[in-house]
């Protein structure tokens, strides 16, 4: 998987990414990153 593929994955369906440059840097960098996933559920 190619680079852009990986970032067309990551940014499916979300609201809201850090930046696009800073995502970018991790998926070159790391070969498994982590990734914190923040759900509020308020009534």
């Amino acid at each position: 998987m190619d680079l852009e593929e990986k970032i067309e994955l990551v940014t499916r369906n979300v609201e809201e990414i850090v930046t696009y440059n800073e995502l970018r840097e991790l998926l070159e960098s790391k070969s498994r990153p982590r990734a914190y996933w923040g759900f509020e559920c308020s009534g």
